[in-house]
Protein backbone atom coordinates (compact mmCIF):
# COMPACT_ATOMS: atom_id res chain seq x y z
CA UNK A 1 0.00 0.00 0.00
CA UNK A 2 1.10 3.59 -0.57
CA UNK A 3 3.87 2.80 -3.08
CA UNK A 4 6.79 2.62 -0.64
CA UNK A 5 8.56 -0.05 1.38
CA UNK A 6 8.59 0.85 5.06
CA UNK A 7 11.02 -1.92 5.91
CA UNK A 8 13.58 -0.62 3.42
CA UNK A 9 13.10 2.95 4.60
CA UNK A 10 13.20 2.06 8.28
CA UNK A 11 14.56 4.37 10.95
CA UNK A 12 17.82 3.50 12.65
CA UNK A 13 17.74 0.46 14.93
CA UNK A 14 20.40 1.92 17.21
CA UNK A 15 19.60 2.77 20.81
CA UNK A 16 21.35 6.00 21.80
CA UNK A 17 22.52 6.93 25.27
CA UNK A 18 22.27 10.70 25.77
CA UNK A 19 20.94 10.82 29.32
CA UNK A 20 22.42 12.06 32.58
CA UNK A 21 22.92 8.50 33.88
CA UNK A 22 26.38 7.27 32.80
CA UNK A 23 28.18 3.94 32.84
CA UNK A 24 30.93 4.88 35.29
CA UNK A 25 29.77 3.54 38.63
CA UNK A 26 31.27 6.34 40.69
CA UNK A 27 29.28 8.97 38.76
CA UNK A 28 26.37 6.85 37.48
CA UNK A 29 23.86 9.50 38.54
CA UNK A 30 25.25 12.53 40.30
CA UNK A 31 23.69 13.77 43.52
CA UNK A 32 22.94 17.16 41.98
CA UNK A 33 20.14 15.50 39.99
CA UNK A 34 18.18 14.84 43.18
CA UNK A 35 15.74 17.71 43.64
CA UNK A 36 16.18 18.66 47.33
CA UNK A 37 12.69 20.10 47.91
CA UNK A 38 10.86 16.88 47.12
CA UNK A 39 13.54 14.19 46.92
CA UNK A 40 12.77 13.14 43.35
CA UNK A 41 15.62 11.90 41.17
CA UNK A 42 15.53 13.74 37.85
CA UNK A 43 16.43 11.77 34.73
CA UNK A 44 17.23 13.62 31.51
CA UNK A 45 16.87 11.40 28.46
CA UNK A 46 18.18 13.74 25.73
CA UNK A 47 21.25 15.91 25.27
CA UNK A 48 21.64 16.27 21.49
CA UNK A 49 21.19 19.97 20.54
CA UNK A 50 17.79 19.39 18.97
CA UNK A 51 14.29 20.55 19.82
CA UNK A 52 13.08 17.63 21.94
CA UNK A 53 9.55 17.68 23.28
CA UNK A 54 6.47 15.82 24.40
CA UNK A 55 3.43 17.89 23.44
CA UNK A 56 0.19 17.45 25.39
CA UNK A 57 -0.43 15.48 28.60
CA UNK A 58 -3.62 13.93 27.18
CA UNK A 59 -1.71 12.27 24.33
CA UNK A 60 -1.78 8.47 24.61
CA UNK A 61 1.92 7.87 24.03
CA UNK A 62 2.92 5.84 27.10
CA UNK A 63 3.25 2.07 27.42
CA UNK A 64 1.00 0.66 30.16
CA UNK A 65 3.98 -0.67 32.12
CA UNK A 66 5.26 2.91 32.52
CA UNK A 67 8.67 2.13 31.03
CA UNK A 68 8.54 3.83 27.64
CA UNK A 69 6.96 6.82 25.95
CA UNK A 70 7.14 8.54 22.57
CA UNK A 71 8.54 12.04 22.10
CA UNK A 72 9.29 14.30 19.14
CA UNK A 73 12.63 15.63 17.93
CA UNK A 74 13.61 18.06 15.21
CA UNK A 75 16.90 19.55 14.17
CA UNK A 76 17.51 23.25 14.80
CA UNK A 77 15.95 25.53 12.14
CA UNK A 78 14.06 22.59 10.58
CA UNK A 79 10.31 22.03 10.61
CA UNK A 80 10.21 18.26 10.15
CA UNK A 81 9.97 16.17 13.31
CA UNK A 82 10.87 12.55 13.87
CA UNK A 83 9.45 10.43 16.67
CA UNK A 84 11.50 8.55 19.22
CA UNK A 85 11.00 6.11 22.08
CA UNK A 86 12.43 6.94 25.49
CA UNK A 87 13.10 4.11 27.95
CA UNK A 88 13.26 5.33 31.54
CA UNK A 89 14.79 2.14 32.96
CA UNK A 90 17.86 2.41 30.72
CA UNK A 91 17.52 6.15 29.83
CA UNK A 92 18.20 5.11 26.22
CA UNK A 93 16.32 6.53 23.25
CA UNK A 94 15.62 5.15 19.77
CA UNK A 95 14.23 6.71 16.59
CA UNK A 96 11.05 5.09 15.25
CA UNK A 97 10.06 7.29 12.26
CA UNK A 98 11.93 9.01 9.46
CA UNK A 99 9.18 10.08 7.05
CA UNK A 100 8.94 13.82 6.40
CA UNK A 101 5.20 13.86 7.13
CA UNK A 102 5.06 11.49 10.11
CA UNK A 103 2.80 12.90 12.80
CA UNK A 104 0.51 12.16 15.75
CA UNK A 105 1.84 8.94 17.34
CA UNK A 106 -0.32 6.94 19.75
CA UNK A 107 0.19 3.74 21.74
CA UNK A 108 -2.69 1.29 22.15
CA UNK A 109 -3.99 0.75 25.69
CA UNK A 110 -2.54 -2.77 25.83
CA UNK A 111 0.87 -1.57 24.57
CA UNK A 112 0.95 -4.08 21.69
CA UNK A 113 1.07 -1.50 18.90
CA UNK A 114 2.33 1.98 18.15
CA UNK A 115 0.57 3.93 15.40
CA UNK A 116 1.25 7.21 13.60
CA UNK A 117 0.08 9.03 10.47
CA UNK A 118 1.71 9.86 7.15
CA UNK A 119 -0.70 11.94 5.11
CA UNK A 120 -3.84 9.81 4.77
CA UNK A 121 -1.97 6.64 5.72
CA UNK A 122 -1.94 4.98 9.13
CA UNK A 123 1.28 3.16 10.03
CA UNK A 124 1.68 0.47 12.70
CA UNK A 125 4.97 -0.08 14.56
CA UNK A 126 5.73 -3.34 16.34
CA UNK A 127 6.93 -2.34 19.85
CA UNK A 128 9.43 -5.21 20.01
CA UNK A 129 10.96 -5.39 16.53
CA UNK A 130 10.10 -1.77 15.57
CA UNK A 131 9.16 -2.99 12.07
CA UNK A 132 6.55 -0.84 10.38
CA UNK A 133 3.64 -1.55 8.08
CA UNK A 134 0.90 0.52 6.52
CA UNK A 135 -2.43 -0.77 7.81
CA UNK A 136 -4.95 1.65 6.33
CA UNK A 137 -5.25 4.54 3.92
CA UNK A 138 -8.32 6.78 4.11
CA UNK A 139 -10.04 6.63 0.72
CA UNK A 140 -10.45 9.91 -1.15
CA UNK A 141 -13.85 11.47 -0.68
CA UNK A 142 -14.79 9.97 2.68
CA UNK A 143 -13.39 12.91 4.60
CA UNK A 144 -10.69 15.52 4.12
CA UNK A 145 -7.84 14.77 6.52
CA UNK A 146 -6.79 17.89 8.45
CA UNK A 147 -4.58 16.32 11.11
CA UNK A 148 -3.28 12.85 11.91
CA UNK A 149 -4.67 10.31 14.36
CA UNK A 150 -4.70 11.87 17.80
CA UNK A 151 -6.42 9.45 20.18
CA UNK A 152 -7.21 5.73 20.31
CA UNK A 153 -10.23 3.93 21.76
CA UNK A 154 -10.19 1.17 24.39
CA UNK A 155 -9.88 -1.59 21.73
CA UNK A 156 -6.85 -0.04 20.05
CA UNK A 157 -8.56 -0.20 16.65
CA UNK A 158 -10.45 3.09 16.33
CA UNK A 159 -8.82 6.54 16.19
CA UNK A 160 -9.79 10.20 16.20
CA UNK A 161 -8.54 12.72 13.66
CA UNK A 162 -9.13 16.34 12.72
CA UNK A 163 -11.15 16.42 9.52
CA UNK A 164 -13.46 18.36 7.21
CA UNK A 165 -16.53 17.13 5.41
CA UNK A 166 -17.13 17.60 1.69
CA UNK A 167 -18.70 21.02 2.30
CA UNK A 168 -15.58 22.23 4.13
CA UNK A 169 -17.01 22.20 7.68
CA UNK A 170 -14.49 21.15 10.31
CA UNK A 171 -15.01 18.30 12.70
CA UNK A 172 -13.63 15.29 14.52
CA UNK A 173 -13.32 12.19 12.36
CA UNK A 174 -13.20 8.49 13.21
CA UNK A 175 -10.81 6.04 11.54
CA UNK A 176 -11.72 2.38 12.12
CA UNK A 177 -9.03 -0.18 11.25
CA UNK A 178 -11.38 -3.17 11.57
CA UNK A 179 -14.22 -1.80 9.47
CA UNK A 180 -11.74 -0.08 7.13
CA UNK A 181 -13.72 3.12 6.96
CA UNK A 182 -13.69 6.71 8.20
CA UNK A 183 -16.47 9.12 9.12
CA UNK A 184 -17.09 12.41 10.95
CA UNK A 185 -18.65 12.12 14.40
CA UNK A 186 -18.96 15.80 15.31
CA UNK A 187 -18.73 18.91 13.15
CA UNK A 188 -18.82 22.66 13.62
CA UNK A 189 -17.20 25.62 11.83
CA UNK A 190 -15.41 26.35 15.14
CA UNK A 191 -13.82 22.90 15.58
CA UNK A 192 -10.38 24.10 14.45
CA UNK A 193 -8.50 23.08 17.59
CA UNK A 194 -10.53 20.12 18.88
CA UNK A 195 -8.08 18.28 21.17
CA UNK A 196 -10.25 15.27 20.32
CA UNK A 197 -9.98 12.50 22.92
CA UNK A 198 -11.59 9.10 23.23
CA UNK A 199 -12.83 8.12 26.68
CA UNK A 200 -10.67 5.38 28.13
CA UNK A 201 -13.53 2.93 28.57
CA UNK A 202 -15.98 0.92 26.48
CA UNK A 203 -18.46 3.83 26.17
CA UNK A 204 -16.47 5.35 23.26
CA UNK A 205 -17.35 8.91 24.20
CA UNK A 206 -15.43 11.73 22.57
CA UNK A 207 -14.29 14.95 24.25
CA UNK A 208 -14.19 17.88 21.82
CA UNK A 209 -13.06 21.48 22.29
CA UNK A 210 -15.13 23.98 20.29
CA UNK A 211 -13.47 27.38 19.83
CA UNK A 212 -16.68 29.37 19.55
CA UNK A 213 -16.37 32.64 17.65
CA UNK A 214 -13.44 31.95 15.31
CA UNK A 215 -12.92 34.82 12.86
CA UNK A 216 -11.25 34.29 9.46
CA UNK A 217 -9.91 36.67 6.84
CA UNK A 218 -10.69 36.43 3.12
CA UNK A 219 -7.91 33.87 2.67
CA UNK A 220 -9.23 31.56 5.43
CA UNK A 221 -6.47 32.56 7.84
CA UNK A 222 -7.49 32.59 11.49
CA UNK A 223 -7.35 36.11 12.90
CA UNK A 224 -9.32 35.33 16.07
CA UNK A 225 -8.98 31.83 17.54
CA UNK A 226 -11.74 32.00 20.15
CA UNK A 227 -14.73 34.20 20.98
CA UNK A 228 -15.42 36.38 24.00
CA UNK A 229 -16.93 33.55 26.06
CA UNK A 230 -14.03 31.23 25.32
CA UNK A 231 -14.15 27.65 24.13
CA UNK A 232 -16.81 25.16 25.13
CA UNK A 233 -16.29 21.47 25.86
CA UNK A 234 -18.57 18.92 24.23
CA UNK A 235 -18.95 15.21 24.88
CA UNK A 236 -20.51 13.12 22.12
CA UNK A 237 -20.79 9.43 21.27
CA UNK A 238 -18.55 8.41 18.40
CA UNK A 239 -21.58 7.71 16.19
CA UNK A 240 -22.44 11.42 16.56
CA UNK A 241 -25.35 10.90 18.96
CA UNK A 242 -26.14 12.59 22.27
CA UNK A 243 -23.93 15.72 22.18
CA UNK A 244 -23.68 17.28 25.66
CA UNK A 245 -22.26 20.71 26.52
CA UNK A 246 -20.21 20.41 29.70
CA UNK A 247 -21.00 22.87 32.48
CA UNK A 248 -17.51 24.35 32.70
CA UNK A 249 -16.64 27.82 31.44
CA UNK A 250 -18.25 29.33 28.36
CA UNK A 251 -19.48 32.43 30.18
CA UNK A 252 -18.23 36.03 30.35
CA UNK A 253 -16.77 35.43 33.81
CA UNK A 254 -15.48 31.84 33.52
CA UNK A 255 -13.76 30.06 30.67
CA UNK A 256 -11.74 26.94 30.14
CA UNK A 257 -8.04 27.45 29.56
CA UNK A 258 -7.91 25.14 26.54
CA UNK A 259 -6.31 22.06 28.09
CA UNK A 260 -8.48 19.21 29.30
CA UNK A 261 -8.57 15.43 29.44
CA UNK A 262 -10.56 12.46 30.72
CA UNK A 263 -10.00 11.47 34.34
CA UNK A 264 -8.57 7.98 33.94
CA UNK A 265 -11.25 5.59 32.70
CA UNK A 266 -14.09 7.58 34.28
CA UNK A 267 -16.74 9.50 32.32
CA UNK A 268 -15.39 12.66 33.94
CA UNK A 269 -13.34 15.49 32.45
CA UNK A 270 -10.67 17.59 34.15
CA UNK A 271 -9.72 21.05 32.90
CA UNK A 272 -7.91 24.20 33.95
CA UNK A 273 -10.00 27.38 34.14
CA UNK A 274 -9.85 31.18 34.10
CA UNK A 275 -12.23 33.31 36.14
CA UNK A 276 -12.96 36.96 36.89
CA UNK A 277 -15.33 38.74 39.23
CA UNK A 278 -16.71 41.05 36.54
CA UNK A 279 -16.29 41.54 32.80
CA UNK A 280 -14.19 44.67 33.42
CA UNK A 281 -11.77 42.81 35.71
CA UNK A 282 -8.66 40.92 34.55
CA UNK A 283 -8.75 37.15 34.22
CA UNK A 284 -7.32 35.00 37.00
CA UNK A 285 -5.97 31.58 36.03
CA UNK A 286 -5.90 29.52 39.20
CA UNK A 287 -8.29 26.57 39.10
CA UNK A 288 -8.47 22.93 38.18
CA UNK A 289 -11.98 21.50 38.00
CA UNK A 290 -13.62 18.18 37.17
CA UNK A 291 -16.97 17.94 35.46
CA UNK A 292 -19.28 15.03 34.69
CA UNK A 293 -21.68 15.44 31.73
CA UNK A 294 -24.93 16.93 33.01
CA UNK A 295 -23.48 18.01 36.37
CA UNK A 296 -21.89 21.18 37.76
CA UNK A 297 -18.11 21.33 37.96
CA UNK A 298 -16.12 20.64 41.12
CA UNK A 299 -12.88 22.44 42.11
CA UNK A 300 -10.02 19.97 42.68
CA UNK A 301 -7.09 22.41 42.74
CA UNK A 302 -6.76 26.15 43.37
CA UNK A 303 -4.14 28.82 43.94
CA UNK A 304 -1.55 28.41 41.18
CA UNK A 305 -1.42 29.38 37.50
CA UNK A 306 -2.46 25.90 36.44
CA UNK A 307 -2.23 25.39 32.69
CA UNK A 308 -1.62 21.94 31.18
CA UNK A 309 -3.34 19.06 32.91
CA UNK A 310 -2.97 15.29 32.95
CA UNK A 311 -4.21 12.47 35.15
CA UNK A 312 -2.89 9.14 36.34
CA UNK A 313 -4.26 6.03 34.59
CA UNK A 314 -6.39 5.17 37.65
CA UNK A 315 -7.89 8.67 37.70
CA UNK A 316 -6.82 9.30 41.31
CA UNK A 317 -4.17 11.99 40.69
CA UNK A 318 -3.63 15.02 38.50
CA UNK A 319 -0.41 16.69 37.38
CA UNK A 320 -0.21 20.28 36.15
CA UNK A 321 2.27 23.06 35.46
CA UNK A 322 2.08 26.69 36.62
CA UNK A 323 2.54 29.24 33.85
CA UNK A 324 3.91 31.84 36.30
CA UNK A 325 6.75 29.69 37.65
CA UNK A 326 6.91 26.57 35.41
CA UNK A 327 6.70 24.54 38.62
CA UNK A 328 5.06 21.13 38.37
CA UNK A 329 2.44 20.06 40.94
CA UNK A 330 0.76 16.73 41.67
CA UNK A 331 -2.64 16.68 43.32
CA UNK A 332 -5.56 14.48 44.35
CA UNK A 333 -8.72 14.40 42.23
CA UNK A 334 -10.66 13.39 45.33
CA UNK A 335 -9.38 15.82 47.98
CA UNK A 336 -8.07 18.73 45.90
CA UNK A 337 -4.85 18.75 47.92
CA UNK A 338 -1.62 19.12 45.98
CA UNK A 339 2.12 19.52 46.46
CA UNK A 340 5.18 20.62 44.50
CA UNK A 341 6.79 17.86 42.46
CA UNK A 342 9.57 19.75 40.67
CA UNK A 343 10.67 23.21 39.56
CA UNK A 344 11.16 22.54 35.85
CA UNK A 345 12.92 25.80 34.98
CA UNK A 346 11.10 25.96 31.63
CA UNK A 347 10.80 29.43 30.14
CA UNK A 348 7.11 28.95 29.27
CA UNK A 349 7.58 31.05 26.14
CA UNK A 350 5.47 31.02 23.00
CA UNK A 351 7.09 27.86 21.63
CA UNK A 352 5.24 24.73 22.76
CA UNK A 353 8.48 22.93 23.56
CA UNK A 354 9.23 25.60 26.20
CA UNK A 355 6.17 24.46 28.18
CA UNK A 356 6.59 21.63 30.71
CA UNK A 357 3.46 19.71 29.60
CA UNK A 358 3.81 17.27 32.54
CA UNK A 359 2.28 13.82 32.13
CA UNK A 360 1.96 10.56 34.05
CA UNK A 361 3.61 7.53 32.53
CA UNK A 362 1.46 4.48 31.94
CA UNK A 363 1.86 2.83 35.34
CA UNK A 364 1.08 6.05 37.22
CA UNK A 365 4.37 5.83 39.14
CA UNK A 366 6.42 8.34 37.13
CA UNK A 367 6.02 11.82 35.70
CA UNK A 368 7.57 13.19 32.50
CA UNK A 369 7.96 16.77 31.29
CA UNK A 370 9.78 19.13 28.91
CA UNK A 371 12.23 21.83 29.92
CA UNK A 372 14.44 24.29 28.09
CA UNK A 373 16.33 25.14 31.29
CA UNK A 374 19.62 24.37 29.51
CA UNK A 375 18.70 26.68 26.62
CA UNK A 376 17.67 23.65 24.53
CA UNK A 377 14.38 21.80 25.03
CA UNK A 378 14.98 18.35 26.51
CA UNK A 379 12.97 15.42 27.86
CA UNK A 380 12.91 14.72 31.59
CA UNK A 381 11.19 12.25 33.89
CA UNK A 382 11.24 11.09 37.51
CA UNK A 383 9.83 8.29 39.60
CA UNK A 384 7.34 9.37 42.27
CA UNK A 385 9.05 8.69 45.63
CA UNK A 386 7.48 6.19 47.98
CA UNK A 387 4.92 7.83 50.34
CA UNK A 388 5.12 11.07 48.31
CA UNK A 389 1.35 11.09 47.78
CA UNK A 390 0.33 10.09 51.30
CA UNK A 391 -0.22 13.65 52.56
CA UNK A 392 -2.67 14.32 49.71
CA UNK A 393 -5.13 11.59 50.72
Amino acid sequence: MGGFDLKKSGASGVWLHEGNRVFDEEVALQKRFVFPETGITVLRLTSDPCVNHHIYPEAQVNTPDGKRFIFARRRALERTSTYWIGDIDTTWIRQITNEDNATCPVITPDGTSFYYSCGRRVIRVDPESFEREEVFAIPDGELEWVAGISSVDYTGTRFLTGARDQSGVYGVGIVDLVEKRAWIAYRSPDVRNPHGQYSRNADRKILVQVNNGIVLDEHDNIIKLVGEKGASLMVVNDDGSNPILLKAGYTLTERVQGHQTWVGSKNMVITTMHRRVDVVEPWIQDRIVTVVPGEEYRIVGAGKGFTHIGTSPDGEWWVSDCNATADIFVGSVRTGKYRLFHRSGSTFGSAQEAHPHPFFLGDGKSVGWNSDITGIPHIYCARIPENFLDELQ
